[in-house]
């Protein structure tokens, strides 16, 4: 696919669905709750989806998608590794990184190579078309980063690094269907 018709194609598939179709309506029906707690939910989700747009749109001249460009660093950092390897350090399901793969390799940036060690598995490495691209992606995740954070005092973030930790664990706990941690008793 050439890079023209590429770059057509995520635009297509922006348009067709939005980022985080699920977010927006978890977010606005949030909005319509008055607790404090769906407040902060909904503010968290919709500067979600905002920094998901942003980075889309920032990675359109590469006609790629953010998640794709994340999965591009990350597989040439890396030099070589699985799928599943790919997908623990990423966070994400094997299938979805399978997907981005497919794309990516589709487009020229990736290669599936037989394992030597074991013929069976294949390993994920960038190809000379992704060394050129990824100092340009890095960049850009720099600099959206940077504008996303711009006016927000460290001592700020390092607290909503903290808070987003405690929410990250949350979340992953009830994923997994654990008990919630006792809260520490208040004197």
């Amino acid at each position: 696919m050439s890079f023209q018709a590429r770059k057509k194609t995520v635009k297509r598939r922006r348009e067709e669905k939005p980022p985080c179709d699920l977010g927006v309506l978890l977010s606005e029906y949030m909005s319509l709750r008055g607790r404090e707690g769906e407040a902060v939910i909904s503010q968290l989700l919709r500067a979600s989806i905002g920094l998901q747009k942003a980075f889309d749109r920032r990675f359109a001249y590469a006609g790629l998608t953010a998640q794709e460009a994340a999965v591009l660093v990350h597989c040439a950092e890396a030099n070589e590794l699985s799928a599943g390897r790919l997908a623990q350090a990423m966070g994400r399901d094997k299938g979805k990184i399978t997907r981005f793969v497919d794309r990516l390799e589709a487009g020229g940036f990736l290669r599936r190579v037989s394992d030597p060690r074991d013929q069976r598995l294949l390993i994920i490495k960038s190809t000379a078309r992704a060394e050129r691209a990824v100092p340009r992606l890095k960049k850009t995740f720099e600099q959206v980063r940077e504008e996303f954070l711009t006016g927000i005092p460290s001592d700020d973030l390092n607290r909503l690094g903290s808070l987003l930790s405690a929410l990250h664990e949350n979340a992953a706990r009830i994923y997994e269907g654990r008990a919630p941690e006792p809260s520490p008793k208040k004197h």
